[in-house]
């Protein structure tokens, strides 16, 4: 029967490389920005027209609107080098700086451990493959066959994570919301094309009329039983009034 090697060999310790071969750093950048604006829309396309100058993009916004405030919000992504230089870039376009914060994730070791992982997986995956290739009976190529799999398995695995890993390092993160306080008795709108608009219109006055038929059935007893009073005090009223100029 063939000898598999069913276990990877241990990954090679970074403390013991030399020292012309200690890796770069791998840090994952993070931070935020909040701030108020008195233009949102003009400071809104400032600040989209920042985000080329810095190779950076949106990876998704929103924008928002309540009865006191409308808002966006973005994430955007940055390559890291970048990072600190359009966080200033944007927070000078605040009326009000509410929040700044930004935090260092070092991933060196699992970055590093992780490549190393993957490199003995497919150095595994090729041993397979040419024990594969000597296997003399069915039981042996199954077995072989099986361990192959759940390698490649785990490579994927590995992979995704170390790409994902890599991704985070290469561009850093940072969520921006700005905002802008409405005036009392002011209605944010949100940008509507007519169609939109005579909708939402013809929405409210359907409406509208909805809550008058509601009231009218909450009222109508009262309604009659005033109308009932009404029509007994003016006969009232005239038959007093033929009494007295009969008199």
């Amino acid at each position: 029967m063939l000898d598999i090697p069913i276990t990877e060999q241990p990954p090679t310790s970074l403390e013991g490389a030399k020292v012309e071969e200690i890796p770069s750093e791998k840090i994952i950048r993070r931070g935020g920005i909040d701030f108020r604006s008195r233009d949102l829309e003009g400071d809104y396309q400032k600040l989209k027209g920042l985000l080329p100058t810095f190779q950076a993009f949106a990876e998704n916004e929103n924008k928002s609107a309540s009865v006191h405030q409308k808002a966006y919000s973005l994430t955007i992504r940055v390559p890291s080098e970048q990072f600190d230089t359009l966080m200033s870039a944007i927070s000078a376009l605040a009326f009000r700086l509410d929040n700044r914060y930004s935090n260092r994730e070092d991933v060196t070791g699992n970055y590093y451990d992780l490549q190393t992982r993957i490199k003995n997986k497919k150095a595994l995956e090729e041993r397979y493959l040419q024990l594969l290739k000597q296997a003399s009976n069915v039981k042996d190529m199954l077995e072989i066959e099986r361990a192959l799999n759940e390698t490649r398995t785990e490579i994927d695995r590995m992979e995704g994570r170390f790409v994902f890993l890599g991704n985070q390092v290469a561009l850093s993160t940072l969520h921006v919301y700005l905002y802008e306080n409405l005036s009392p008795g002011l209605t944010p709108v949100l940008d509507e094309g007519l169609g939109q608009s005579i909708l939402v219109a013809l929405t409210k006055g359907w409406q509208g009329f909805v809550l008058f038929l509601l009231w009218l059935v909450r009222v109508w007893p009262f309604l009659v039983l005033a109308s009932v009073v009404v029509f007994f005090w003016r006969r009232r009223k005239l038959n007093n009034e033929g009494n007295s100029q009969s008199q």
